[in-house]
């Protein structure tokens, strides 16, 4: 009868850690070097699936295990990487179609310059239709319809 009891105990005090790091998942994040492999499973012993070589690439972390990340990239393939390879900095890249006006005001009164497609931007908040973004070292503002995040 205590050793149920106290498997019981155990239980709803190590509940609350899990349910902690499953709300973890998904979150947004991107690749922090220019040459990224993408394997098939966590570990050396998966084959390679692709090579990313563009860094702070957007992904989306799915989950954990040891130290690989599951990740979505803004194409919708899923793939793992070591955990070193990413960075927890939120990034998107500029939709296709036209150039877009980057505006140093969320009103968007005070035009900065055009972007174009595929123009990578580090997000610093959203808002339900424009992000605040820094481009290079400006901020700004652009709509979030124009941004392709990993999902």
């Amino acid at each position: 009868m205590r050793l149920g009891a106290l498997l019981f105990l155990l239980s709803i005090l190590i509940y609350p850690s899990w349910a902690q790091k499953s709300a973890d998942y998904p979150r947004f994040a991107s690749l922090k070097r220019t040459e990224v492999n993408v394997r098939a499973g966590p570990g050396t012993r998966y084959p390679i699936l692709w090579v990313f070589q563009r860094q702070g690439w957007p992904v989306q972390l799915l989950t954990r295990y040891e130290n690989w990340y599951k990740i979505r990239d803004v194409e919708g393939e899923e793939g793992w990487v070591y955990i070193g390879m990413v960075s927890p900095r939120h990034t998107a890249l500029v939709a296709p179609g036209e150039p877009i006006t980057l505006y140093k005001d969320a009103q968007g009164t005070r035009p900065l310059y055009q972007l174009e497609t595929n123009v990578l931007v580090s997000i610093e908040s959203c808002a339900e239709f424009a992000c605040k973004v820094d481009v290079r070292g400006t901020a700004g503002y652009l709509p979030k319809s124009r941004l392709l995040f990993a999902q």
